[in-house]
């Protein structure tokens, strides 16, 4: 279909005849509509057009009635652009139907005869469903909430999408101005590089993990899927940030390592302290019947070191892993800490000053007093080692409310109230792979001979116990900052460090000795007796209840082991008290683990083993005359 032509030009003799004829063999069935305009922008030639619309009404009209309003300018330019300069272009125009909008896709290239421009041939299709798609896969791109990257194959960034600007926190003008590479953290770069070349070799990536930096200057572990585009030679990455996830695992696995050691702990304290018990009384009792300045008697009191060094070793193992028992009581923290200082000063040398900030109105925490004083000494021992050529140890209280928001960036966080005791130092500070470590049993960077490696690892141990968290923040040459967040307590505080004085040793009465060691019992029978004690030995609870009945004398107390085989020291208690009410207890244990302590009678005392003969005597003493 062709317009009259007029006058005579070009264009009018390349539509007539032969002309038309070709034209209409080659677009007359394309899917594209097409048309030819003359100089003047009058339509002079269409293949088809849309329903509702003939070829005879739009032919001969000037092909800018057939644009919508907005987009007459954009037309106009176009249509005449391409006139003046001969090169091909294209626009898009939205039109208003029945169905909707319907998006039109207009290509406009010259027609020449000779070396001039006669006219033009448009080119249009309907492209709504197309732009639909790439609308679709557009809000798809930025409203993902994986970290969406298209990679250049020199390694640069072409597109990301806002999760991913958000999570690192450069914008997109920033992350394309420098290869991906040097975001990378160095230790994975090299890794991530062999992953790229293959990537571009067409091998696909599932579940790769690298460091990205952060524009604040830390790192966040990503985990990427990627695959090459092998038309345009382009990487399409996927990543999901799994720092928080990966923090909790290396929490978890930690948690792990330390409760196997526990178990372990837990497992051979009760042997351990019962062997430790009888070599220390026995040293004690063969110490008493030497003169002083013997050789014998210093070999003994080297023993006796030994054993309470052991001991001493036991203890911590059984405080880091959480099975030492608690004496809770609302404490002053600053009050325990101001008790401290005294021998914290004895402890520091005379370059290292200490100085301690008090929190006015601190509340009460509820903990056991001598387990805190563990870990405050053991955080300024830690802070000693750092300091060799001296500097600042700083301790600080104070209240903090700690919010569920903050626990969403800090994987190490438990919602609530806390009273913070804070020890920082101007040490040497930690590496990254030693402050991930610090609080491992037995890791120890002081080298040999100095340290068991247990110290931080106890203090973990007794703030996870008291349902604390514990927190250290170090560089390399910036020193060192442990936090102690221990729970808040609503109660107030008791006095903490007052002695108790010391009872008379010896007495006349008669004790029931029950203990399944036979060198325990041994030892113990013999203290008592040296004591003026008199003494009934049985090897377990079966056992002690049927002295007790067969018994016609006065028993004036019962000295128990908690754990005993058949009948433990609580069963055993319980069957005591209906045969003789008013019998009095003292239970001594090596270690008890819940299991035992939670069938106790409340306020029960334990003397924990080993103990020491003055310790035995002195609480038997004052059992005695409660």
């Amino acid at each position: 279909m062709y317009g009259a032509p007029g006058d005579s030009d070009p264009l009018s003799e390349w539509l007539t005849g032969p002309g038309l004829t070709t034209l209409d063999a080659i677009v007359g069935e394309a899917v594209d509509v097409v048309g030819v305009v003359d100089a003047e922008l009058t339509v002079r030639y269409l293949n088809w057009t849309v329903p509702g619309l003939s070829r005879a009404a739009i032919v001969g009209k000037s092909v800018l009635d057939l644009v919508p309003a907005g987009f007459l300018d954009i037309a106009r330019h176009t249509y005449t652009s391409v006139l003046r300069t001969g090169i091909g272009t294209r626009f898009e125009t939205i039109y208003e139907d029945v169905d909707g909008f319907r998006i039109w896709d207009v290509r406009v290239g010259p027609i020449r005869s000779r070396d001039a421009i006669i006219g033009l041939v448009v080119i249009t299709n309907d492209v709504t469903e197309q732009r639909r798609d790439q609308a679709d896969r557009d809000r798809f791109f930025s409203l993902s909430l994986d970290m969406l990257v298209v990679v250049s194959p020199n390694g640069h960034f072409k597109r990301s999408n806002p999760a991913f600007t958000e999570i690192l926190g450069y914008s997109d003008t920033e992350l394309s101005a420098v290869p991906f590479l040097e975001l990378v953290h160095p230790d994975d770069r090299e890794e991530t590089r062999a992953i790229f070349a293959g990537l571009l070799q067409g091998t696909r990536v599932t579940d790769f993990e690298n460091r990205y930096r952060h524009r604040r200057g830390d790192h966040r572990v990503f985990s990427w899927r990627s695959t090459l585009d092998p038309v345009t030679g382009d990487v399409y990455g996927v990543a999901r940030d799994v720092t928080a996830y990966r923090a909790t695992e290396a929490q978890l696995r930690q948690a792990q390592k330390m409760e196997a050691v526990g178990q372990l702990a837990g497992g051979i304290a009760h042997d351990f302290n019962n062997l430790l018990l009888a070599v220390l009384a026995n040293a004690e009792l063969a110490l008493a019947k030497l003169p002083i300045d013997s050789e014998a008697a210093e070999c003994l009191r080297e023993i006796e070191v030994a054993g309470e060094r052991a001991a001493d070793l036991t203890n911590q193992l059984l405080a880091f892993s959480r099975r030492q028992p608690l004496r809770p009581t609302p404490v002053d923290l600053n009050a325990l800490t101001r008790g401290l200082m005294k021998m914290l000063r004895r402890l520091l040398p005379e370059n290292i000053e200490i100085a301690f900030g008090a929190a006015p109105e601190l509340a009460a925490v509820s903990a056991d007093p001598t387990q805190l004083e563990q870990v405050i000494v053991n955080l300024c021992v830690n802070a000693r080692d750092a300091m060799e050529r001296g500097g600042q140890l700083a301790l600080r209280t104070e209240n903090v409310l700690i919010e569920p928001a903050y626990c969403e960036t800090h994987a190490w966080a438990k919602p609530g109230r806390y009273v913070l005791l804070s020890v920082r130092d101007t040490g040497v500070g930690m590496t990254t792979e030693v402050r991930e470590r610090a609080f491992e049993p037995f890791f120890t960077t002081k080298g040999a001979h100095r340290g068991t490696g247990l110290g931080l690892a106890t203090v973990y141990g007794i703030v996870q116990q008291h349902g604390g968290m514990l927190h250290v923040a170090s560089e390399p040459g910036a020193g060192t900052t442990f936090s102690v967040y221990l729970p808040a307590d609503t109660r107030l505080a008791t006095d903490v460090g007052g002695k108790i004085e010391r009872a008379p040793s010896e007495g006349h009465e008669t004790i029931l000795v029950a203990e399944d060691e036979a060198r325990v019992r041994k030892v113990v029978v013999q203290i008592l007796e040296r004591a003026g004690y008199r003494t009934i030995a049985a090897a377990d609870g079966v056992q002690a209840i049927r002295l007790l009945r067969e018994c016609k004398t006065a028993v004036h107390l019962v000295l128990l082991d908690v754990v005993m085989p058949e009948l433990g020291g609580p069963e055993t208690w319980e069957r005591i008290r209906e045969l003789r009410a008013d019998l009095r207890v003292l239970f001594m244990s090596g270690y008890a683990d819940e299991r035992y302590l939670a069938r106790l009678p409340p306020d029960t005392e334990i003397i924990d083993k080993p103990f020491r003969t003055e310790e035995l005597l002195s609480r038997i003493r004052r059992k005695l005359d409660e």
